[in-house]
């Protein structure tokens, strides 16, 4: 099982986040901050104890870490209340989960479950990490590609184009061309 509040201090600081471990209610947690959010990391066992507990943690934090958000000035306008289960959950619970985070008020929250692994983790993380998806590009034969877009050309040209030859060379070909 997935330690979650390690975990996402890794995930967090290798993201550029500062990020430390405090405690809320008596809960290991995390508090979080980069140049744009700031915010609270809390991690349940299940679905329930997070439904049940979540209200007073997030008070707790707002109350606890007032002068903190006093100070972020426009950044406690992007406040977010992370709640983390590690346990699966029924329909019942889910909609409890989206529930939470449709409830905008003093911060926005992400509520998630089944917090596996590192994968989970960083799925549930997403909304606050910066964009990571690169392009997934198949090889490409460039010289095939320069034929079949360059038509317009004579052959002759796209190969002294193509070639190692001088810069000079390929201009000479290119004027003979007609």
């Amino acid at each position: 099982m997935i330690d979650i509040i390690a975990s996402s201090l890794e995930i967090l600081t290798s993201a550029g986040f500062t990020a430390g471990r405090i405690s809320i209610n008596n809960r290991d947690s995390i508090l979080f901050e980069d140049a744009t959010v700031l915010g609270f990391l809390l991690a349940y066992r299940d679905p329930s104890e997070l439904a049940l507990a979540w209200e007073a943690d997030a008070s707790c934090a707002i109350s606890d870490y007032q002068l903190v958000l006093r100070r972020a000035g426009q950044k406690a306008w992007n406040a977010y209340i992370v709640l983390l289960a590690t346990a699966d959950g029924d329909y019942r619970q889910s909609a409890a989960l989206a529930a939470i985070e449709e409830d905008l008020a003093g911060t926005r929250k992400i509520a998630r479950m089944a917090i596996r692994d590192i994968a989970d983790l960083r799925a549930a993380l997403l909304p606050l990490l910066p964009l990571q998806a690169a392009p997934k590009l198949e090889a490409v034969d460039i010289q095939a590609e320069i034929r079949e877009r360059a038509t317009e050309l004579p052959p002759r040209a796209v190969d002294a184009f193509l070639s190692t030859a001088d810069e000079s060379v390929v201009m000479q070909v290119l004027e003979e061309t007609p």
